[in-house]
């Protein structure tokens, strides 16, 4: 096992967010945890290195295939098909991280952890493998040991970019709601206009302990459909969710159905200023319990098999 080499391919950014890049590093330090060597490459135009030391940058156009690995993760909505076709050729256990059977994967494992995820590969390859479904969420370890004792707060986490801007207009909407609101902010700029709101506690690059304190003691949340909301999920928050695009807008009601989050705002509705007031009002008059349905072993279960595949 100690010879086993993996690498990691993903992006993030300003107008991509940072959803994928937190999925793979968590599987990416629980694989170093356990003594495998691990290389993390990320394709981004916003340098992370405040939050992520180790982290080496490149462009997807640019990709060179490392002969060394045995083990490479991608997770993209912007890879074409050729290069997953030669990694699959090139490696022994190819994994691909996909949130809607985005392409028609070449061999390999594909990791899918959305609820109805068993829907979209309904025909499976012979040959392939698969871990689908809410079982296979990679939840970071700080997660893990959170303390569950709540505070009459809200938690506002429009992922790691906020790439609709929504921040200011957010807190200005919910100012005269009677709550403390806690939300996140990467742009330093905004973050002094939010500060200047009462009742308001700005997160400013927050590193992952500040972060998830904050947020698994928190009583109530708005969130995009990211990773966060399964974050929030484990952490038995009740979520009101705001899709920000269109693939968010049809995760959104997945994640309602199977009860990982309480409602959904569509953003792009003339309402939708005037419905988030009303439904934040809703969520804390009721004070709705959130259901336990992560339970928080994900990362551990991909690893298992990843290795399992490699060791074969």
């Amino acid at each position: 096992m100690n010879n086993l080499q993996v690498s990691f391919y993903t992006e993030a950014g300003s107008k991509r967010g940072m959803g994928h890049l937190i999925r793979c590093y968590t599987i990416y330090q629980k694989l170093k945890d356990i003594g495998i060597k691990a290389a993390f490459f990320l394709d981004s135009d916003v340098d992370y290195r405040y939050k992520f030391n180790d982290i080496e940058y490149f462009k997807w156009e640019e990709f060179i295939f490392d002969n060394g690995v045995n083990i490479l993760f991608i997770d993209s909505y912007e890879a074409d098909i050729e290069l997953y076709n030669k990694i699959s050729k090139c490696v022994k256990v190819p994994v691909y991280i996909d949130d809607y059977e985005r392409l028609d994967y070449p061999r390999g494992l594909i990791i899918n952890f959305a609820p109805e995820a068993r829907k979209f590969f309904k025909f499976r390859k012979e040959n392939y493998h698969y871990l689908l479904g809410l079982n296979f969420i990679p939840l970071r370890e700080e997660f893990l040991n959170t303390n569950i004792k709540k505070e009459n707060q809200l938690f506002i986490m429009l992922g790691g970019s906020d790439v609709a801007n929504l921040s200011l207009e957010i807190i200005d909407i919910l100012k005269n709601v009677d709550i403390k609101k806690i939300i996140v902010s990467n742009n330093e700029l905004i973050k002094n206009k939010l500060s200047s709101y009462k009742n308001v506690e700005v997160l400013y690059k927050p590193n992952d302990i500040e972060l998830i304190k904050k947020m698994s003691i928190s009583k109530f949340a708005i969130s995009t459909a990211s990773m966060t909301i399964y974050e929030l999920a484990y952490c038995q928050i009740p979520t009101i969710i705001l899709a920000v695009d269109k693939n968010q807008e049809l995760g959104a009601k997945q994640l309602i159905k199977y009860k990982l989050a309480v409602s959904f705002i569509d953003i792009k509705s003339i309402t939708w200023k005037n419905n988030i007031e009303i439904k934040v009002n809703e969520l804390i008059k009721s004070a709705l319990p959130s259901n336990k349905i992560v339970d928080g072993r994900g990362t551990q279960r991909i690893v298992d098999k990843i290795i399992k595949l490699a060791m074969e």
